[in-house]
């Protein structure tokens, strides 16, 4: 009996510790990217550089104790995350740079300006609702419906 809750306790530290990162990895190309105009070009380069921005902002949220509980405990945490966090900032760099071209071949003006400016606003968003999710204010399913839906405006 003893042995069958230490492995219960055990089981659960484990899981609750070893969660790395889930940035989505893009496809650099969909099918359908030729018949896009500009505008909705303009919209997949937005979810995709909210992507990268998300990558970063997590980068930059490793703490010197998740450094530590990398080491000591879980090594293959922080081999997880740094290789999800260089997978899903390669492959959004990718698609930016694939629906710049059908941009180019469309001959869409840039809208660098207003493109930075909406994934800003859109990163804090996704900041607001994280932080709401992790605060109990709103439940995985409405937090995931929230951000699909800002996702996909």
């Amino acid at each position: 009996m003893k042995n069958l809750i230490s492995l219960f306790i055990i089981g659960i530290i484990v899981a609750s510790c070893a969660g790395s990162a889930q940035h989505e990895v893009v496809s650099a190309n969909r099918a359908g990217d030729a018949r896009l105009d500009c505008k909705e070009l303009d919209a997949e380069i937005v979810r995709a550089q909210v992507i990268i921005d998300g990558v970063n902002q997590d980068k930059q949220g490793i703490s010197g104790a998740d450094w530590v509980d990398g080491i000591l405990w879980f090594p293959f945490n922080l081999i997880a995350k740094n290789q999800n966090y260089k997978n899903a900032t390669q492959a959004a760099d990718r698609r930016i740079a694939t629906l710049q071209n059908y941009k180019d071949k469309k001959g869409c003006d840039s809208n660098t300006k207003q493109i930075k400016a909406k994934t800003a606003s859109i990163v804090e968003e996704l900041n607001e609702l994280n932080a709401m999710y992790k605060a109990g204010d709103i439940t995985k399913s409405e937090f995931e419906a929230a951000k699909r839906n800002l996702l996909n405006n």
